[in-house]
Parts: structure tokens; C-alpha cells; sequence
């Protein structure tokens, strides 16, 4: 049945070049198929607009913002980021909170029948419907968890200690925000379980995935001795990653495959990472197409020690026919992984793994053959089927509080609405 869905977005889902727009873009996408789509998002002065790409998407609104996280950080992210620690208000919700934002979706609704509100992350949830209506809340990760994991390995005690104050009160705003909705979407049965323990809220999972088409590796690709990692790389998790696998297992793998190059594909590297690039170690910014990276890689790389949800980057090799390497973390979440990925956490298994990836042709092809057989289940053409299962459940959650009287609104931001 076809629905007018309005998907409130913290960034401009265009280009689609990191993990939360790759499923925004995706996702919504799939979903204007057979659905009418409004997009609400903010939007920066850095910000490109694909005019062509975000039509095919739907109607789509965006409100003038001074930062979101799709771009490196600015004065005003600075700002807000001191002005939280002395706040009861996390950075999260500083950060996202916007009157204008808020305006537009209260003027959608009186120019609009509307079905349903799917807020692309937990932040957005912080723009409530002006009336009662059913709402899903598509949790990319477990935020609060995500800043406990990066505390572990924080390189100061004040930069841990701030961590663990923000950790607290995202923890506090997470729960509020899932009790709000009628559904909240998670990536993984962990975060799903996570998420219904803490709050109390209907879950539902909808895995991440990719474009299993448009990955899949032309045959006359040539293949390097190349050691790939994908991912925009002032992202905390994938910074740290880098950073450890060059300090400990890069000078291992190096001493038994000596002609091996290790490439970072992704933009804002930081400049120690920059500082560090040479002809064995390939630091890349920002590229157009991360696929020529992927079909020409030996390996691709997940050394992650902190994070949330599951990684797209990791859907993305599999399709493009690279064995991936990754740490547990890196590559939780994901049902039957371990046919298709090999796991290690300590230096010299990661290193070991990375050899035997490159260097045992029979062993590289039994991971190409599984991961192309896991990748199937993962196309986003798939996985939108069960975001549709997901919103119809949440417009069945609001008709029977709307006959049994249960929508009463509560006078928190003015916004937020009594969940029966």
C-alpha cells in the first residue's frame, strides 16, 4: 500500500559517500519506489547539492544549518562542543536541535495528509509531529555505545572523561527518543536487543547493505597487491583504526610481504595520517568511486576497535570480490560473517590473517565465493522490504492508540507525545 512517508535526515543524504547517507540514500530510494517521499534535512553552505540525484529521491525540503555531521568540524561545532560540558544537554542534542527544522515539519502538516515519520538516526527524533502520528526511528547505532567504545580509547584522561559525561547524557536522550516511537529500527539483533532492553520500545531490524549490482567486479578488473581500507577517515572509529593498524600490524605484514602497498580511501584524513603517506602507505582524501579501489584490492581491511551498528564497508568488499580482515567489532552484528571475513583482534593474528588473504590463492577464493553468496541477502532492494514491514507495524501501533484514546500529548520541548 502505497503511504506518504516524511524521512527527517541529520544531513543531506546526497552524495551518498559515507555510512549513514550510503542508507539514508539507499533506503529512501528503495522506499519512493512505492511510496510519496518527503525529505527534511539540514543543510550547510559546504554542502553539494545534486539537484538531479535528490529529485529522484521525492520532494525534498532542506533548512539552512550551521553544521551536520557529514562534514569536518567547524567553529560552531567547536562551540557547541565546549558549551555541552558545562550543559545538562548533550552535543548530540545541541548540535541537531534546530527552531527551524522544527517550524517545517509543523507547516508539512498542515499542507499534508501524512502516514508516517521515519527518523534516518535517533538524533531526528527530536523533531516531533505537531499531531499525533506513528513514527519508526531508524537507530544507525547505538550512539551512547559508540562513545563508550571510543572512552576505551581515548589517548587522555580528560579526552576519556569527557567521552564518558557526553556517553551519559546521550544514554538518557537515546532511551527518551526510542520510548517516543511506535518502532525503532535497528541494524543488528545486538543493538536490537540493546535498544528494547534499555527503552522498552518495539524493535525491529533492518540490517545495513549495498548495491550488490553495481559493486560486483568487472572481469578485466586487475587485481594489485594492494591492502584497502575504506571510509571517511575524521571519523573517530576509522582515525583510530588507521592509526593502529599502521603503529602494529602494518610493519608485521610488511616484513612477510614486502611489496605490499596499504591504502586509506576516504576523505578528511587528518594530517597525521597525511603526515605518514608514502609510496607503501597511500592515503587517497576524498575519491569519486571507491569501486576501482575494491575490485583492484588484495584485501580489504576492518581494524576497528570501536564503533556501532554494522559496516557498510564491509557489505561493499564482499560485492566487489575482495577477502576481507577484520577485528570482531568490525564486523559484529553480521549473521554468518565468519564464512566470509577472517577475524582476528591482537596485531599479529590481524597481520596473519592479512598474509594468508593475500598470500593463499585457494583460501581468497573459498572468502570471494561466501561473501558472494552472504552479499545476496544484503542488497538494499531486500532490505527495504523489511523497512516497509517496520512502518506498516508502526501505522497498526498508531490506529489502536488512536481508537483507544491513548494519544495524550506531554509538554516535553512541547514536542514529544504520550506513547500508550
Amino acid at each position: 500500500m502505497s503511504r506518504h512517508l516524511v524521512v527527517v535526515t541529520p544531513w543531506l543524504p546526497t552524495p551518498p559517500e559515507f555510512g549513514g547517507a550510503l542508507r539514508s540514500f539507499h533506503l529512501i530510494r528503495e522506499l519512493s519506489r512505492t511510496h510519496e517521499v518527503t525529505i527534511l534535512c539540514p543543510i550547510t553552505d559546504a554542502d553539494d547539492l545534486e539537484l538531479d540525484t535528490l529529485r529522484a529521491l521525492g520532494n525534498i525540503t532542506c533548512v539552512p544549518h550551521p553544521w551536520t555531521p557529514r562534514h569536518p568540524a567547524n567553529r560552531t561545532k567547536r562551540r557547541l562542543q565546549v558549551r555541552s560540558i558545562s550543559s545538562r544537554k548533550s552535543f548530540v542534542e545541541l548540535s541537531t536541535w534546530s527552531e527551524s527544522m522544527q517550524g517545517v515539519l509543523d507547516r508539512l502538516f498542515l499542507t499534508r495528509n501524512i502516514d508516517c515519520i521515519l527518523y534516518e538516526s535517533t538524533r531526528t527524533a527530536l523533531f516531533q509531529p505537531p499531531r499525533p502520528c506513528p513514527t519508526v526511528i531508524d537507530a544507525h547505532d547505538v550512539e551512547a555505545e559508540l562513545l563508550l567504545r571510543v572512552a576505551r580509547n581515548a589517548d587522555s584522561d580528560i579526552e576519556r572523561s569527557l567521552k564518558l559525561a557526553e556517553a551519559r547524557k546521550v544514554t538518557q536522550l537515546e532511551r527518551r527518543l526510542w520510548r517516543s516511537a511506535d518502532v525503532v529500527v535497528a541494524t543488528s539483533d545486538r543493538d536490537a536487543a540493546s535498544i528494547a532492553a534499555a527503552s522498552g520500545a518495539t524493535t525491529r531490524v533492518v540490517p545495513n547493505g549495498t548495491d550488490v549490482a553495481a559493486f560486483a567486479r568487472p572481469t578485466d578488473a586487475e587485481r594489485r597487491n594492494d591492502i584497502v581500507f575504506t571510509g571517511v577517515m575524521r571519523h573517530q572509529p576509522n582515525s583510530d583504526a588507521a592509526r593502529w593498524y599502521l603503529d602494529e600490524i602494518e610493519p608485521l605484514v610488511r616484513e612477510r610481504m614486502p611489496g605490499a602497498r596499504t591504502v586509506f580511501v576516504g576523505a578528511d584524513p587528518p594530517d597525521w595520517l597525511l603526515a605518514r603517506a608514502t609510496d607503501e602507505v597511500v592515503v587517497t582524501g576524498r575519491v569519486a568511486d571507491i569501486r576501482p579501489w575494491l575490485w583492484s584490492a588484495a584485501v580489504a581491511i576492518v581494524p576497528l576497535r570501536s564503533g556501532g551498528g554494522t559496516r557498510l564497508k564491509i557489505f561493499e568488499a564482499l560485492a566487489a570480490g575482495a577477502p576481507v580482515v577484520s577485528t570482531t567489532i568490525g564486523a559484529e552484528g553480521i549473521p554468518g560473517i565468519d564464512r566470509t571475513t577472517l577475524l582476528a583482534d591482537e596485531p599479529q593474528a590481524f597481520a596473519n590473517a592479512v598474509v594468508t588473504a593475500m598470500a593463499d590463492p585457494e583460501q581468497a577464493q573459498i572468502l570471494r565465493d561466501n561473501g558472494a553468496q552472504l552479499v545476496r541477502e544484503y542488497d538494499w532492494s531486500t532490505i527495504s522490504m523489511r523497512m516497509n514491514e517496520a512502518i506498516d507495524t508502526a501505522i497498526e501501533h498508531g490506529q489502536r492508540r488512536e481508537q483507544a484514546g491513548q494519544h495524550t500529548p506531554i509538554d516535553w520541548s512541547g514536542r514529544l507525545w504520550k506513547r500508550g
